[in-house]
C-alpha cells in the first residue's frame, strides 16, 4: 500500500466538506437552527428541584437599577446562600451554587456572584427574575416553591 502524502488528505478533506456543503443546500433545512437562544432557553424542566430544610432557608433579593451609562445593573442580596463557582456541574451541598438570572421567562445567564450588567434591553416593560440552584442546576425549593425573586422595570 502507497501511503498518501499530507497535501493530498488536506486537499482531499477540503473536497468532502465542499461536497457536503453544496449537497446540503441542495436539500435545504427545514428549520433552521436559531444558535442566539441556545444559553438564553429555560432548562428548569431537565433539573430537579431539592427541598431545603426548613430551619436553613436561604433567601434571595433582586434590584435592578438603570446603569449612568446604559443598560441595567442588577444586584443580588442573598442570605443563607454561598456561591459556590468551583462546584458547578457537581454534587449539591446545602444552600451553595449558582443563581439563573431570567429575562421576560427567558434563562439569560447563569450568576456566581452578586452583581450582572444587562446591556440593548428593548423599550417596553420587562420581567427580570433570579433563582437559587444547586451546583447540579436543580432549583432549591422550599414546599416545592422555588427560592426566586423577580422585578418589573420599564425601559
Amino acid at each position: 500500500m502507497v501511503p498518501i502524502k499530507p497535501v493530498y488528505g488536506l486537499y482531499w478533506t477540503v473536497v468532502c466538506v465542499l461536497v457536503g456543503a453544496v449537497l446540503s443546500s441542495l436539500t435545504g433545512s427545514p428549520i433552521p437552527e436559531d444558535h442566539s437562544i441556545h444559553f438564553t432557553h429555560d432548562h428548569s424542566a431537565a433539573h430537579g428541584k431539592i427541598e431545603v430544610d426548613p430551619r436553613l432557608v436561604p433567601s434571595v433579593e433582586i434590584d435592578v437599577v438603570r446603569d449612568a451609562m446604559s443598560g441595567w445593573n442588577v444586584y443580588l442580596d442573598v442570605q443563607n446562600f454561598r456561591f459556590a463557582p468551583e462546584k458547578v456541574n457537581l454534587a449539591p451541598g446545602q444552600n451553595e451554587g449558582h443563581a439563573h438570572l431570567y429575562l421576560d421567562g427567558a434563562k439569560l445567564t447563569r450568576l456566581y456572584g452578586m452583581a450582572y450588567h444587562i446591556a440593548g434591553l428593548p423599550e417596553g416593560e420587562h420581567v427580570i427574575s433570579v433563582s437559587l440552584n444547586a451546583n447540579d442546576h436543580s432549583e432549591f425549593v422550599l414546599a416545592g416553591v422555588p427560592i426566586s425573586a423577580s422585578l418589573t422595570i420599564e425601559n
